[in-house]
């Protein structure tokens, strides 16, 4: 909702009666300048905050505390001097530079708001909510709740950016609107009282496919929320939000997903998968993020990945460099799998199906000459720790017949690839510098200690 703040300055001006016991006069000779509250002598962060904020971006940050800034009824303090710098940085790094790396620079010098207020306290709201962040007539961007913020914990600082891309949102719905597509998915569901526990519960807003509480309580929010969530909170976490939210919440969530691509795309020229992209890489260089943008750390949940394919015939195998040690494997296993019986059998690809439990099941799927195809399941357990190491360890077989049986048949003929498997410590890791349509829909996992022996596939959801 757009603000406006006037305040009204009255001076006053109180005559008084002064009376003099003689004629003598003194001559004051004062620098009343070097008193001006309004503009403080410019200190080394303030040259900072210049050099790169204010010339590149045209930005000005206000850090002092002005209350007027703000709503002057609330209770609101200023942020701590030392957190201005690693505020400045953050918004820098996974705000202005992710959109202008894909957007371009004068996409970001027409859109950005022009002043960005920060307070350290949040802003408190009647029905029990905080404010995190207003955006105002699309030049003005207000953050609250700063002196909390952990920079060397990465989802606070991510949760602290959504408000940012939140608030970003805004300002271009303001440029170009909403589609109306966009209510339509949801449309007769939004509650303007979101903070209701009884008419909205997470439970309610999520069954109705909204990515919040918050996002049910206008069209515009909604927009802002998946945008915002999509970006900052990434793919995976909103495909496996969508997934557990059930049947229905789940086509509209998706829905949602694509008029927001669509619009970056029509409305801005814009691929925002690049935006998810180049903010996932962000926050893993600069502030070490580990989970929501890792592989080890959605398969550890097991509730979205269940598998990692190799397959030589896929397009991503055309498109990135392949590993020349875990290609000489391969080879070997094909080799193999044709000698096996001199019946020339044909390796088709391998397939790591991570099961509950940590059970893996590594399917190997063969075309006879007859040109049947057949599965051949071989059975391990893995186990992956919080560095994303994972390791493999051969079981007994889960069965006898079928895929288990045709294991048997062409056991003789797999044995490099156990072996390597068994052998190694590896690093679950995406393919780096990938096409952003391929960000996070390949990857594999690496030999400990040596990134160029790598296996990589198409990721398989559930």
């Amino acid at each position: 909702m757009k603000k406006l703040n006037v305040l009204f300055r009255y001076s006053v001006f109180v005559g008084a009666l002064i009376f003099f016991s003689c004629s003598k006069e003194e001559k004051l000779d004062v620098d009343i300048t070097q008193y001006n509250i309004d503009a403080p002598v410019k200190s080394e962060l303030d040259n900072w905050i210049k050099s790169t904020l204010t010339d590149p971006y045209n930005i000005e940050l206000i850090y002092r505390f002005d209350r007027n800034e703000t709503d002057p009824e609330r209770n609101i303090s200023p942020i701590e001097l030392e957190r201005v710098k690693p505020t400045v940085e953050a918004i820098l790094y996974t705000y202005l530079k992710v959109y202008e790396s894909v957007a371009g620079k004068a996409f970001i010098k027409q859109y950005t708001p022009k002043q960005f207020v920060l307070y350290g306290s949040p802003s408190y709201n009647t029905n029990g909510s905080i404010t995190l962040g207003t955006a105002e007539g699309g030049r003005k961007v207000v953050l609250y709740e700063l002196n909390e913020l952990n920079f060397s914990n990465a989802a606070q600082v991510r949760r602290k950016m959504r408000t940012i891309h939140h608030e970003f949102t805004h300002i271009i719905n303001q440029m170009i609107a909403i589609p109306p597509a966009f209510e339509q998915v949801t449309k007769g569901d939004y509650e303007a009282d979101w903070t209701n526990n009884t008419s909205n519960p997470e439970s309610v807003s999520r069954s109705l496919g909204f990515i919040s509480r918050y996002a049910r309580s206008a069209p515009g929010e909604d927009f802002a929320e998946v945008v915002a969530h999509l970006i900052v909170e990434g793919q995976l976490y909103y495909d496996n939000y969508a997934k557990a939210s059930g049947a229905d919440a789940y086509s509209k969530l998706k829905r949602k997903e694509a008029l927001v691509v669509d619009y970056f795309k029509q409305y801005f020229n814009i691929d925002f998968r690049e935006l998810q992209k180049e903010f996932a890489k962000v926050v893993v260089e600069r502030y070490n993020e580990n989970q929501a943008f890792s592989l080890g750390y959605w398969l550890r949940q097991g509730t979205l990945i269940s598998g990692i394919k190799i397959d030589p015939l896929a397009v991503y195998n055309s498109k990135y460099p392949t590993s020349e040690a875990f290609n000489a494997v391969y080879e070997n296993v094909r080799a193999g799998i044709a000698a096996v019986g001199n019946a020339n059998r044909r390796l088709d690809n391998i397939e790591f199906q991570f099961g509950p439990n940590n059970q893996l099941e590594v399917v190997v799927t063969y075309t006879n000459t007859a040109g049947t195809t057949y599965l051949a399941n071989y059975s391990y357990n893995y186990s992956i720790n919080a560095e994303n190491e994972i390791t493999f360890t051969k079981v007994e077989q889960r069965g006898t017949s079928g895929a288990y049986a045709n294991a048997s048949t062409i056991g003789s003929g797999v044995t490099a690839l156990q072996t390597y498997l068994t052998s190694n410590t590896f690093v679950l890791d995406w393919i780096h510098d990938v096409e952003a349509i391929d960000f996070t829909n390949v990857g594999g996992f690496y030999v400990k200690g040596d990134p160029s022996n790598y296996v990589f596939g198409n990721i398989i959801k559930q």
